[in-house]
């Protein structure tokens, strides 16, 4: 649902991006290691187009498309299927065209993969989640590391 507090977490974004970039472009050791990397500073766009974020938030599936799309990793074959909320409901839409499916490295996947809400499939051992957990950062699928935090269970 898009309210007045989408626009808030839209203003709070920018706020945000602009605040990272300037303390970038201020913090001459940031700077200097982005550059050592081949990064850019000024190609750091944070002024997205408003219409554009305004329509992710007015279609889940858009949303969650774009989000786990941030870890999607076309290098490695490693398949996991999504299966999310529809835009008129608030429990988990089981159809199959409606999931999605990224490519992840399963040895290092980054923290905030496994969000309650969602469930997940691994495509390529075709096996269902029943747990994840965390650890240094990163999460597990199936797998409770020794000292680490439960971050999604079935």
């Amino acid at each position: 649902e898009f309210n007045k507090f989408s626009h808030e977490i839209i203003d709070f974004s920018y706020h945000i991006s602009h605040e990272i970039k300037e303390s970038i472009i201020k913090n001459k050791v940031i700077r200097d290691g982005l550059v050592d990397y081949g990064k850019n500073i000024s190609l750091i766009d944070i002024k997205s187009d408003r219409t554009a974020i305004e329509c992710l938030f007015k279609d889940k599936k858009e949303l969650f498309r774009h989000y786990f799309s941030t870890f999607n990793n076309a290098i490695y074959n490693h398949s996991i299927q999504i299966w999310h909320q529809g835009n008129d409901n608030t429990w988990i839409d089981w159809t199959e065209k409606n999931s999605i499916r990224i490519n992840i490295n399963p040895y290092k996947i980054r923290e905030g993969f496994f969000l309650i809400g969602f469930d997940y499939r691994d495509v390529t051992n075709d096996k269902r989640l029943h747990v994840a957990s965390n650890k240094d950062g990163y999460e597990y699928f199936n797998k409770c590391l020794k000292n680490s935090s439960r971050v999604w269970m079935q």
